[in-house]
């Protein structure tokens, strides 16, 4: 398995954001992403005009109303948003679900208006399995109240049964002039390169990782089986794998601080499994039935405590 970097919330001229869409694609190369989606609000229109030789994509859309925003990724055919509203949000995921979409909920803690109108999630969703993955850091990967309120609402869920991703927003709209801590989100493939269509599998499934800059893999052996992001591994008895390349995309991250500490194995409702060193390493654990477990990799931001990595799920089944 391979991790290739991208960028999976983007903007240009057609909605609000300052880039056009082959200033886009440029920026995200010097940046070294393998991959990006577009987004736009509300519309494809600049799909057209991004170029492949210069960087992957995926064409998609942020759905923007007034009860939340919804990253759809790549599908076929038109579900319209503009009559969206929270009680009929599993109608409308179901549909974009079956047209082959990946469905993800952007930063469900936004401030709301006037900063962004329908920011924060309001939808009632009862159909979680419609949704692919939430976006647990927007912006940065600063431990701001609005990221800790997103990472503890993704972990809710997934205690409750329910199987999604977890992925990084940079929410990209233009070169920023103030600095921060942007990472990337990783999508985990057993590829040379990445395509558009292997990207978006491997997010449907689950095989996600956003992180601040290390690259984090993480991995389940049973046996003969190795049982990577998104599958299902089997109860019982298990040596766990993790490793970290601390060195990953660290030209990006002068003058912040970054200091990675430790990895911690947890399961559900928040347990500690097993802690190793940041570089990773090998653990024995027997796994329960109906669970899952992720790798978080901690360290520092400027002298603070904070997530700067973490694996989408393992599961076991039930």
């Amino acid at each position: 398995m391979k991790l290739f970097a991208s960028e999976l919330h983007c903007h240009t001229v057609h909605s609000d954001g300052d880039f056009l869409p082959g200033e886009l694609q440029k920026a995200a190369a010097k940046n070294e992403l393998a991959i990006i989606a577009l987004t736009d609000h509300n519309t494809k229109s600049a799909a057209g005009q991004l170029d492949e030789s210069i960087c992957g994509f995926i064409t998609g859309i942020e759905w923007t109303t007034y009860f939340g925003h919804m990253l759809v990724l790549g599908g076929s055919g038109f579900t319209d948003w503009r009559d969206a509203v929270p009680d009929n949000i599993d109608e409308k995921t179901a549909v974009l679900q079956k047209n082959g979409a990946a469905v993800g909920v952007a930063h469900p803690f936004q401030l709301g208006s006037p900063m962004c109108t329908g920011g924060r999630w309001q939808f009632n969703v009862k159909s979680w399995e419609n949704i692919d993955y939430i976006e647990i850091f927007h912006e940065s990967f600063l431990p701001t109240q609005e990221n800790t309120k997103a990472y503890k609402l993704w972990l809710k869920l997934l205690d409750s049964g329910h199987r999604l991703g977890a992925t990084y927003g940079r929410d990209w709209h233009r070169i920023e002039k103030t600095a921060a801590p942007r990472g990337c989100t990783y999508i985990e493939m057993c590829a040379e390169s990445p395509t558009a269509a292997a990207a978006l599998s491997a997010i449907k499934a689950g095989r996600t990782v956003p992180s601040v800059g290390a690259e984090l893999f993480f991995s389940i052996v049973q046996n003969s089986n190795e049982y990577h992001l998104g599958q299902n591994a089997q109860p019982g008895a298990a040596v766990i794998k993790c490793s970290a390349n601390l060195e990953s995309r660290r030209k990006f991250l002068h003058g912040f601080g970054i200091k990675y500490s430790e990895i911690k194995i947890k399961t559900n409702r928040g347990k500690t499994l097993l802690s190793l060193p940041a570089g990773g390493g090998s653990g024995n654990a027997l796994l329960m039935s109906n669970s899952y477990y992720i790798a978080e990799l901690w360290g520092k931001i400027a002298g603070q405590n904070a997530l700067l990595a973490v694996t989408s799920p393992i599961y076991t089944a039930d």
